[in-house]
């Protein structure tokens, strides 16, 4: 998570300061609050794990076992290519070479969705018990990892020198349109409210963010103050700031991840409110492993 203090203390120009949500030049800057999904991420799949080692293989658990020795392949390539996202995510990684750790962020997303897929498929498997201990936490690694790759896409995009302000807003909506989308279909086919309303929190968090951005513009010009941000010499100065990197597309990014939002919410509620019905959306078998 950039820090707006180094902006404020005249370092506009930090990669910290050019992801971050209120000062940066990213349309994809979630709100802090977002990230601390990470702890519930990794206590939950600690207790997980450590809980596997207490199953004993009987009729009650033959079939969550076989889940899970399904998934484990999966899952520990998935925390292989996280844990060298971690030692990729230094300032030396610059330029192209930032592109990096959007490919191992994907990797992880790509390996949790293939365990994803596994227990996706037959939830007749496991008890909502055995659903909460084992695969409850692999559900939202699995979706934070997903927006995180988009997040990491699009700060590596905005850092590159040549990055327009109509390049990094495009890429922006698009991706938005896109984690909106992907939310909705891999919610309802596979039956993932969980996914879902993971997409939905990291949405919801754009738009905080878009907002902290515009309120902080917004402010400074009341303040007769410049608006700090680093212009490209074929920008063009005007009252509403869309010649400059960081507000160019803010207010149509914070409205497409709102309706992103909402459009995931919904459909979580309504997915979860169908299993909880005991009816599910038929089609799942046909649907790839994504």
């Amino acid at each position: 998570q950039a820090s707006d203090g180094d902006y404020e203390n005249g370092d506009s120009n930090s990669e910290l300061a050019q992801l971050s949500p209120r000062r940066g030049k990213t349309l994809v800057a979630p709100s802090g609050w977002a990230f601390a999904i990470w702890g519930p991420i990794f206590l939950g799949e600690l207790i997980s794990v450590t809980s596997a080692f207490f199953l004993k293989d009987n009729n009650s658990s033959k079939d969550i076992i076989s889940t899970l020795r399904k998934t484990s392949g999966p899952f520990i390539a998935a925390q292989l290519f996280q844990s060298l996202w971690c030692a990729a995510f230094r300032p030396k990684y610059k330029g192209l070479a930032m592109f990096i750790n959007t490919g191992l962020l994907s990797a992880t997303a790509y390996s949790l969705s293939k365990a994803h897929a596994v227990f996706a498929a037959q939830p007749n498997l496991y008890t909502n018990l055995q659903y909460g201990l084992f695969l409850l936490p692999m559900s939202l690694h699995f979706g934070w990892t997903v927006a995180a790759s988009i997040v990491s896409l699009n700060g590596a995009i905005s850092m590159q020198d040549n990055s327009s302000p109509k390049l990094i807003a495009y890429v922006g909506h698009a991706s938005v349109i896109a984690a909106s989308a992907l939310g909705v279909y891999i919610t309802v086919m596979r039956s993932a409210p969980v996914f879902g309303s993971v997409i939905a929190w990291a949405l919801t968090a754009v738009a905080d963010g878009m907002k902290q951005r515009i309120a902080a513009a917004a402010n400074e010009n009341g303040e007769n103050k410049p608006l700090q941000r680093r212009r490209k010499n074929n920008s063009s100065d005007n009252n509403n700031g869309e010649g400059m990197l960081g507000l160019y597309g803010a207010s149509t990014q914070r409205a497409l991840a709102l309706g992103g939002a909402v459009i995931n919410a919904a459909t979580t509620v309504f997915i979860a409110g169908s299993m909880a019905f005991g009816t599910t959306i038929s089609g799942w078998k046909s649907v790839p492993s994504f």
